[in-house]
């Protein structure tokens, strides 16, 4: 039964912000092939006792929001990947009271869809080039998330729990 809204990941852009107030732009990073993440879980406490059984019993614990990693081609020259000011490598030259940023990632737009994108704070933590003999270069990137990401729908209400 098709129609339920499935989609491949063709036109999904992962995009930082600007940092502007109170109207952020966001900036496209460029080249991307695959973005994955946000990849969540959360921590287990066991509170299993004498009157448990034969079955262990845990309760919840926090939420780590993972981290969101892409591929892209590697384009040295783009201000959206280099160290230039907003680029991805500039990332690594802020300061621990800055290395938080905005992130974005768009979904891929679907005709009679509703727009929809995930958002959150992170840390880019991981970038690596691969620059072959005989294939395209390439530039990897990670991203920890900081606190918990949202997915808006546009025409729904967002909730960014607690």
């Amino acid at each position: 039964m098709a129609g339920k809204g499935e989609s491949t990941g063709m036109g999904v852009q992962l995009q930082k912000s600007n940092g502007a107030t109170p109207e952020p732009e966001y900036i496209s990073v460029l080249g991307i092939k695959n973005v994955s993440g946000p990849d969540m879980s959360r921590d287990t406490h066991d509170v299993t006792d004498m009157d448990s059984g034969t079955f262990r019993e845990f309760i919840g614990g926090l939420v780590d929001a993972g981290e969101v990693s892409f591929e892209a081609n590697f384009l040295p020259r783009d201000p959206s990947q280099n160290q230039s000011d907003g680029g991805f490598m500039a990332e690594f030259d802020r300061g621990s009271c800055d290395s938080r940023g905005r992130w974005r990632i768009l979904l891929p737009e679907c005709e009679g869809e509703p727009s929809a994108y995930f958002e959150f704070d992170g840390i880019v933590t991981g970038q690596a080039i691969e620059m072959p003999m005989d294939d395209v270069m390439g530039f990897n990137g990670t991203i920890k998330l900081s606190g918990r990401p949202s997915l808006f729908v546009e025409g729904q209400a967002s909730s960014s729990g607690a």
